[in-house]
């Protein structure tokens, strides 16, 4: 290699030629390596980028009246009212399509006649470039072969699979299916198929459900999890959806509790594929888009966060209240996201108020400070001073009926007319509470400030922290201190 380079070197000093030829294929070279680059930077780009955000033409807030199926269910005092069925519809967990040579997978299926639509909806894990022409659908006593297509979710990082739906087209209005499959190999196997959710056929049930991406690496942070929960309830939330790939025996109990007063369902999530490696995490986005079908004509809106991510209204008591001041044609609501690091101090204001004198409700509730359990909205009160972009890190709050396609920090595709509200961050941030997203130190160093708007809910929520934790844990009395948060490296 030595001896090229000199050669190469010898001829760029002797021949002019030569070296006019040389600084062209350095050029080619070059540019074909920054177009590659460039092309990689977008592709993680839209993980963060969102270029889908509209503005209705009324920036303005309205101040509405609550509707009354609203106020009936936004106070806090026992428990919400639910249905005989916890488990918001037929499930089961992960299906292989049979013929499919694992090139398909399947988990739930709906009837989705919203808007111009007429389809079975069937949310799915698909191989790249695997294409589906078909499904088979059951309704009565008949069967009937219809045309389908399959659609990745646009957020995959060309991996070798992806979230998506597969669309089976129904040719006659009047037809209810049953059960649906999807044909592989000119073969659709029962053995495979799935029953079909009306969305029409439901009631409500509450007036907001809350959805999170699966739990996994054996999650066992039991009392935030309770934070989770009972801050989310505070701020109008009445039903959890989670997905369980794997849980520690602490969140196991917790997510026992919660069942059991109908606040939660928990649905089996025994991924069919390597997360992070074949699939983006855990299959977030069939998750996601599966807990929106669900929530469809049960819940008027649905929260699309995970565990460490807090959407909290900054002039509002609720979450619900900062919706209804808005315009009914609002079909999501993007929050910008501020990051509150781990790695900051604790804050000491949360000791004051719950101990600082005879009447606070510390010692009630705990004893003692040493019982006091550790919540990151307490706690972590220093944040980054300047949030990110609508769109970039953000979460939301949606109309479950008026979405179709459901990304990590927006909606790429609407029923109908595209109605994205931007909460400005004097109304309403997504609060994330994490250790730096590029592991160390270094995001300490930048411009930062302390926000404490969710101690306006600090006292009633280490009330029902309390309450919870004891129910939950009655040999402890209290919930266990979560896990170390590992090494930043």
């Amino acid at each position: 290699m030595i001896h090229i380079l000199r050669w190469l070197v010898r001829l760029w000093l002797r021949s002019g030629a030569v070296r006019s030829l040389l600084i062209v294929v350095f050029f080619f070279c070059f540019t074909l390596h920054f177009l590659s680059v460039s092309k990689q930077t977008a592709e993680t780009a839209a993980d963060y980028e969102d270029d889908t955000l509209v503005k209705t033409a009324d920036e303005e807030n309205i101040e509405v009246e609550m509707p009354p199926e609203a106020a009936r269910w936004s106070g806090n005092e026992g428990s919400p009212p639910h249905s005989d069925d916890p488990t918001l519809g037929p499930h089961g967990d992960w299906l292989e399509v049979e013929g499919s040579n694992r090139n398909v997978f399947v988990y739930s299926a709906y009837l989705d006649r919203r808007g111009t639509l007429n389809v079975v909806r069937i949310i799915a894990i698909i191989k790249k470039r695997t294409k589906v022409k078909e499904c088979v659908v059951w309704a009565g006593n008949s069967t009937q072969r219809v045309t389908a297509k399959s659609q990745n979710i646009k957020e995959n990082w060309n991996l070798a699979y992806s979230a998506g739906f597969v669309l089976c087209y129904l040719t006659d209005p009047t037809t209810v299916p049953t059960r649906v499959a999807v044909v592989a190999n000119g073969v659709a196997a029962e053995g495979s198929s799935l029953p079909v959710q009306d969305l029409t056929m439901r009631e409500p049930q509450g007036n907001m459900s809350v959805c999170v991406k699966a739990f996994h690496y054996n999650f066992d942070r039991a009392v935030w999890l309770v934070e989770f929960i009972e801050f989310y309830r505070l701020l109008g939330a009445d039903k959890f959806i989670f997905y369980n790939h794997t849980i520690g025996s602490n969140v196991e109990a917790v997510l026992r509790y919660y069942r059991e007063l109908g606040l939660a369902t928990v649905l089996p999530w025994s991924l069919p594929v390597v997360t992070q490696v074949e699939i983006r995490t855990e299959g977030i986005f069939a998750a996601l888009n599966d807990c929106n079908l669900r929530s469809v004509n049960r819940f008027p809106l649905a929260a699309m966060v995970d565990v460490d991510e807090f959407l909290v209204p900054r002039r509002h008591p609720s979450l619900l209240h900062l919706v209804h001041s808005y315009r009914s044609t609002d079909h999501a609501f993007i929050f910008q996201n501020v990051f509150f690091y781990l790695y900051w101090e604790n804050d000491t204001a949360v000791n004051d108020v719950l101990f600082g004198n005879d009447q606070g409700l510390g010692p009630a509730l705990f004893g003692s400070q040493a019982a006091m359990p550790y919540l990151l909205t307490a706690s972590k009160t220093r944040r980054l001073a300047k949030p990110h972009k609508h769109g970039v890190r953000s979460k939301y709050i949606v109309r479950p009926e008026a979405v179709v396609e459901l990304g990590n920090h927006n909606v790429w595709e609407y029923v109908g007319v595209r109605r994205a509200r931007p909460i400005p961050a004097d109304v309403g941030l997504s609060h994330h509470y994490r250790i730096c997203e590029f592991g160390g130190f270094d995001c300490l160093k930048q411009s930062n400030l302390v926000d404490r708007t969710a101690h306006n809910w600090l006292e009633p929520l280490y009330t029902h922290v309390a309450s919870a934790c004891t129910h939950i844990f009655p040999s402890l009395g209290m919930c266990p201190a979560a896990p170390p948060l590992g090494s930043p490296w």
